[in-house]
């Protein structure tokens, strides 16, 4: 049986979930239906479109998180992902994220290196696709163009500069297989 505290924790997220939820819908943010907030509210910039699923859940402890969508831009969140403490989501062209994913404190998925690196070259610009029940590591990096196949997991401090297969985990700077996962298609991290 919950004990009193949790109770209020739990009604405290949703509250905030339901006041913050609105403001952001005032300022163009798509949600199904609520999120929940613990700890700081992330900072939310919308001049693209952002569209949250069901019952996401921001925990910003230890930092505060941020979701960016650039004029044009979309970045779309699938029911029931977890985004811990200091995350960056940063779209400049398209990021989509699976549902049931779980995001680890102070990691950064960005579709844009923002800077060319050789001259003449030009920005890198790709969309960014993480499929369901992804597990991304602590401080873990995931570079524009990249995919993440389902039930893959991201290690801790991971830079993943290429596309990672489905039931996969990689680890490293930059990041490789490891081996592979066992998941059934049903299988959802808690």
């Amino acid at each position: 049986m919950p004990t009193l505290h949790t109770q209020s924790l739990r009604i405290g997220r949703y509250v905030k979930g339901v006041v913050l939820g609105l403001l952001w819908k005032a300022r163009g943010v798509r949600l199904r239906d609520r999120v929940a907030i613990e700890g700081a509210t992330p900072d939310v910039y919308a001049a693209g479109r952002i569209a949250l699923g069901s019952r996401i859940l921001f925990r910003s402890r230890h930092g505060r998180s941020r979701l960016t969508a650039q004029p044009g831009a979309r970045l779309s969140i699938g029911d029931r992902c977890f985004v811990n403490s200091g995350v960056v989501i940063d779209a400049s062209l398209s990021i989509e994220i699976g549902a049931h994913c779980l995001l680890g404190d102070g990691c950064q998925i960005r579709d844009s290196n923002y800077h060319e690196i050789d001259e003449g070259a030009g920005v890198k610009r790709a969309p960014v696709v993480i499929g369901r029940n992804v597990w991304i590591g602590i401080n873990a990096i995931l570079m524009p163009g990249v995919s993440i196949g389902d039930h893959s997991v991201v290690g801790a401090n991971a830079v993943v500069t290429q596309s990672v297969p489905p039931r996969s985990l990689v680890a490293g700077n930059p990041a490789r297989v490891i081996r592979e996962i066992t998941a059934s298609d049903a299988f959802v991290r808690t």
